[in-house]
């Protein structure tokens, strides 16, 4: 169905310019103004050759720290061409229509990581087109989905940016298919290219764990870190030492990342 389905463009080009990530809310704030709560939602500006499109990964769960946070950094959802909900907790997606209000376009795709009635009515009622995104999906040429990874009862997905100088840009949602499980995947869409950063929730909750995540890190030679959302301060602190303070970026809503 023409509903469910988006050819990519530009198949030519495999890399892009580069991209401006921006935290738009996290269980955290990190600049003065803007609002927290227990969620995630990312906005991805990517430069191609001769344009700039725009992807939201999640809305968090909040409509009114959504919306607050929205207007208060500026964000322009004109160029918007995607958005990505990476998995069905409530705190990921629970505020998909305040952010279709906003948009207030259809020149755009939701990609979701498997079927979900009541969130496909929202995005048919706006007259949004959806893909269901189960196995790895061009969104842009160098602009991927790594497919839905996990048990059934909880498929999860992230966003690969393949950035032209630098490498791969991995985007996690939550993580509950594990860090590893994602950065590989990342690498399977993108053969050959470094991952170069990695920045969402990571879903860990012990020094432990949080260790051996750096430790992935390192050995992957990743060169930007940002823990946020659904990661325990113990773990953020264990990656933090092992991956350095050059690796390391703290995050929270207003956190802006430009990898070009």
């Amino acid at each position: 169905m023409a509903s469910e389905t988006m050819a990519a463009t530009d198949a030519v080009v495999e890399e892009v310019l580069g991209v401006t990530i921006t935290t738009v809310v996290d269980n955290q704030v990190a600049q003065s103004g803007l609002s927290n709560v227990w969620g995630l939602s990312l906005h991805a500006n990517i430069q191609f050759p001769g344009r700039t499109e725009a992807l939201l990964m999640d809305t968090c769960g909040s409509a009114q720290v959504f919306r607050h946070n929205v207007q208060a950094l500026g964000l322009d959802f004109t160029n918007l061409r995607a958005i990505v909900i990476t998995h069905f907790h409530h705190d990921h997606f629970g505020a998909i229509e305040p952010a279709l209000e906003l948009i207030q376009h259809t020149d755009l795709v939701a990609y979701l990581p498997t079927r979900h009635e009541a969130l496909e009515a929202s995005l048919s009622k706006c007259g949004i087109r959806r893909m269901f995104a189960e196995e790895a999906h061009l969104i842009r040429s160098g602009v991927s989905t790594t497919g839905a990874l996990g048990p059934k009862k909880l498929k999860e997905q992230g966003v690969v940016v393949n950035v032209e100088s630098v490498g791969l840009v991995l985007l996690i949602g939550c993580a509950h298919p594990k860090v590893g499980r994602l950065l590989q995947a990342a690498k399977k869409v993108f053969p050959g290219r470094p991952v170069y950063a990695v920045i969402g929730g990571f879903h860990l909750k012990t020094e432990e764990e949080g260790t051996a995540v750096g430790e992935l890190f390192k050995q992957e030679g990743v060169k930007l870190v940002s823990p946020c959302h659904c990661t325990k301060k113990n773990a953020k602190d264990a990656i933090r030492a092992i991956v350095g303070d050059d690796v390391y970026r703290k995050n929270g809503s207003g956190t802006t990342f430009t990898i070009q």
